[in-house]
């Protein structure tokens, strides 16, 4: 590819959190790579998408948006479930730190009710039966519209399942997960995490390991192409809303 036809392009600079977990590194790996399928079906040799991360793996966002070439356009794609430090902080000052690029910052991927459906499968996939209480464990965040959207996505959630799922934050944050469930003395978590990591652990360990509910997988699981490609494209409808807004 020449150098003119790489600053043709639209560069989507896909931003997960990061993590030491090898099997959340596959599955964010896959995420991105049904992602470039997706955009190559969508506008064959029009979109290049870029790994970055913003925290404990490398390329930062910086690094990749500083090796991209004068003019192009770049969107930030957020791999994450909720706006927070990460989207409205570091996001917005690795694009204003780039201005030989034109950007945008696409919104995180939830509230959704594609996301809610996966949390459903993976509920369906654990033993639930459609009867059993449940509580919904997000990562956390010491924003308040971090917070703010894990409830819109709890409600999005009991809407699908014509039941309340009360919600709470793995990290010690307001409601904590243990009071959500101490609310209902839930059977299951629903584990609202992308995939496997530090947070997934967590849960497992202080619910599953002890026998007081039965923790459901993270959204998407290593080597799964079907969920990796829920999420992916949820991230191009994002990059598509970004893209027009960018041009209006």
């Amino acid at each position: 590819m020449s150098i003119e036809d790489w600053s043709l392009m639209i560069h989507l600079v896909a931003a997960s959190h990061g993590t030491d977990n090898p099997q959340g590194r596959q599955a964010v790996n896959l995420i991105r790579e049904q992602l470039t399928a997706l955009v190559e079906a969508q506008a064959p040799g029009t979109y290049t998408v870029h790994e970055a991360y913003v925290d404990v793996q490398e390329p930062s966002l910086s690094q990749v948006l500083q090796g991209l070439p004068s003019g192009a356009t770049a969107v930030l794609v957020p791999l994450l479930l909720s706006p927070g430090y990460h989207t409205e902080h570091d996001m917005r000052q690795a694009a204003a730190g780039a201005s030989h690029l034109t950007t945008a910052i696409a919104r995180a991927l939830g509230p959704s009710a594609a996301l809610a459906k996966l949390q459903r499968q993976r509920l369906e996939e654990a033993g639930w039966d459609g009867y059993g209480d449940i509580a919904m464990a997000a990562a956390g965040s010491s924003r308040a519209d971090g917070r703010e959207a894990v409830l819109d996505q709890a409600e999005v959630f009991s809407t699908l399942l014509s039941r309340r799922v009360p919600y709470g934050f793995v990290a010690d944050i307001e409601p904590t997960i243990e009071q959500a469930w101490e609310s209902n003395q839930a059977e299951y978590i629903s584990t609202y995490l992308l995939a496997r990591g530090y947070f997934h652990n967590k849960l497992t360990k202080a619910y599953q390991r002890t026998e007081k509910a039965v923790v459901a997988e993270p959204l998407v699981l290593p080597g799964e192409a079907a969920s990796a490609a829920v999420i992916a494209s949820v991230a191009l409808e994002r990059t598509n809303e970004a893209l027009a807004a960018l041009s209006a």
